[in-house]
């Protein structure tokens, strides 16, 4: 049985709500409160100004009422109270980030805050619930040491989903999908070899049988026609059928050299056919073989996992590329960032990274001219979710993990995600087609 994604999140958000709702259940029914808040069309990421001990709740959300929950087609009445608990009114969260793209982006000089698709969703979350906050900038490794120990209270980037982070603090349900893939460079491998193993290939093959067949087909015709009128072409029937597939293979090549030519009424309409049909499949042929030599030259410097083993990889420090190549033995070298080792791939430094899907994505996306590509198959899959402190108010946590899920299947998530992408699902299945940048 195959779950969509939304019902997945669903159940996981009835879950999570538990001690604060009652059994989740399906419903279509109208709510007076309705908690599907309408999403904002900022992106910025600052601190809200600190506020009073009299912060007002987050309007739409009344103590103790009863709400609906939809996420896709999927409806669910829930039970929730004041948007923030009382003792919980005036105080700042404590949150760190770190520049992990595409998930929380550095601020620089055009841009002087913290943007991302994990930023946006820690936005719309904060200004629902009218949190107060401070930001403290870590590395990734450093931002998942912070949360652990309770530094933080909030993990504010994309964390993968695993047993190792999972063991270490909470997490909140997952709001993207990712993986691990591979990063490589795309070179020129065009050599007699690489040239006759694409000729060989199924498709070339085919088009060059189609073409002697038809090539057959009319030169028979011609013959028949042609064969008792026709000196060119007469003699004995298999050195006259020998002249006219001379004549219907010059004819194709668009040679004409005008040794053979019809002299009957058919023999003339057979050669304006013929002609007609060559040139269309010459046409067709052109291209088939044109792009067979393209993807001949065109290949990308590691085409497998296995290829990991005898090559220079790179990885960035802390992340799941780092564990996975740890795991399976593989040499790397490790970069403090993805973009130091994405610099290093342009460099020639390195062969390939392995990292995170969705990461290499976007990085690779902003080089389009450098014969980047990840690899379409992904090593593995996994989700991404923001990292919590062991001990944090369950009240608050369950209203944080609300507004997480909310955020994510909102129509502003997606549209920024397909725009920083490029495609809405950077870790969907792209087995059969090749991105190459």
């Amino acid at each position: 049985m195959h779950w969509h994604p939304s019902a997945i999140l669903l159940l996981v958000l009835c879950a999570a709500i538990g001690g604060h709702s009652e059994a989740c259940s399906t419903s279509s029914a109208p709510s007076e409160h309705v908690l599907l808040a309408e999403t904002q069309a900022e992106t910025s990421l600052q601190p809200p100004a600190a506020e009073s001990s009299n912060t007002q709740k987050s309007p739409g959300i009344a103590a103790n009422s009863i709400g609906t929950l939809h996420v896709g087609e999927h409806v669910a009445p829930i039970e929730i109270g004041d948007a923030l608990p009382p003792h919980q009114r005036g105080m700042k969260l404590r949150v760190g980030v770190c520049d992990l793209p595409p998930w929380t982006i550095a601020p620089t000089e055009s841009r002087p805050y913290w943007s991302g698709l994990g930023a946006l969703v820690w936005k719309n979350t904060a200004k629902n619930l009218g949190i107060d906050y401070t930001l403290s900038v870590h590395t990734f490794p450093s931002l998942l040491e912070a949360v652990s120990k309770g530094d933080i209270d909030i993990a504010m980037t994309g964390i993968p989903i695993i047993p190792e982070n999972i063991s270490r603090f909470g997490m909140t349900p997952p709001f993207d999908q990712s993986g691990i893939s591979i990063a490589t460079r795309v070179h020129s491998a065009l050599s007699f070899a690489s040239v006759t193993e694409r000729v060989i290939a199924a498709e070339i093959t085919i088009w060059l049988i189609a073409l002697l067949g038809f090539a057959g087909l009319f030169g028979f015709m011609f013959w028949l026609v042609e064969r008792k009128k026709n000196s060119t072409i007469t003699g004995s029937g298999l050195r006259g059928f020998g002249e006219s597939m001379w004549w219907s293979l010059t004819t194709l090549a668009t040679v004409g050299y005008g040794d053979r030519v019809p002299t009957t009424g058919k023999g003339k309409i057979i050669g304006a056919l013929w002609m007609a049909s060559g040139f269309l499949l010459m046409t067709i042929a052109a291209a088939v073989f044109t792009s067979a030599l393209t993807a001949a030259q065109l290949q990308p410097l590691v085409k497998s996992p296995t290829e990991l083993i005898t090559s220079r990889v790179g990885v960035a420090i802390g992340t799941t590329g780092d564990t996975y190549a740890t795991r399976v033995n593989i040499p790397a070298v490790r970069f403090a960032t993805f973009e130091q080792a994405v610099t290093a791939l342009r460099e020639e430094q390195i062969d390939a990274i392995v990292g995170s899907s969705t990461t290499l994505a976007y990085l690779v996306e902003q080089y389009p001219g450098d014969h980047i590509t990840v690899l379409p198959r992904p090593l593995l899959r996994d989700f991404v979710s923001f990292g919590t402190r062991f001990g944090l108010d369950p009240a608050l946590e369950k209203r944080i993990e609300l507004e997480v899920v909310k955020s994510a299947v909102s129509a502003e998530y997606s549209a920024m995600r397909a725009s920083m992408l490029g495609r809405v699902d950077a870790a969907s299945e792209q087995d059969e087609k090749m991105q190459t940048r």
